[in-house]
Formats: C-alpha cells, structure tokens, sequence
C-alpha cells in the first residue's frame, strides 16, 4: 500500500479519536473546545495546529477529572486564552507565514 495512504488513514483515526474524547468531555468543556478549535483553525490548519489543539484537549480533560471550574483554566475571556495559544505558537499561524514571506521577498 501507498506510504501516503497510510499516513492518510493513521491521521484521519487520530481525528477521529480527538472528536470522541471532545464528545466526552462536560458539556461546558465541550462547548469551550469545539468553540476554541473553530477560532483557531480560522488562523492555521495542519499537524502543528492540531498537535495544539490535542494539548488543550488534553488540559481540559485532566481539569474535568480534577473537578476544575471551566473558568479556572481559561479565565474570563475565552478569546483572550485562544489568542494566548496563537501567540505561544506564532510559527503555527498563517499570519506568521505570511509575514515572513512578506519580510525574505526583500533582499
């Protein structure tokens, strides 16, 4: 079989494992993910995206088991911790792309 076919398939049972753990998360929980993962797939998309995005997975999963409030782990403003996520990892945006694109089409 194709090698990219299978990187395809392994990827495409990742995503989908993602979707589930999110299903089974506390509904405050699920709604806070679903909503931060649309926002920052409006920034980036690929593996280095989704890596991030399993990792605050992963944060609110572990905070639900610990019993934690929603609001302990993000804070007031759910933009502001998205937008705390895109600029802990600038390389993972397409603005960042672009922007250095715009700054090496100088030289």
């Amino acid at each position: 079989m194709f090698k990219w076919y299978t990187k395809y398939r392994e990827e495409k049972r990742d995503y989908k494992q993602y979707k589930k753990r999110i299903d089974a998360l506390p509904e405050d929980y699920k709604t806070a993910m679903k909503a931060i993962e649309t926002y920052l797939w409006n920034f980036a998309k690929g593996a280095g995206m989704f890596e991030i995005l399993k990792n605050v997975l992963e944060m609110f999963e572990n905070a639900a088991a610990d019993q934690l409030e929603l609001k302990a782990v993000v804070g007031d403003d759910l933009a502001e911790f998205a937008d705390s996520l895109l600029n802990e990892y600038p390389e993972e945006t397409w603005m960042d792309k672009q922007r250095s694109k715009l700054r090496n089409s100088i030289k």
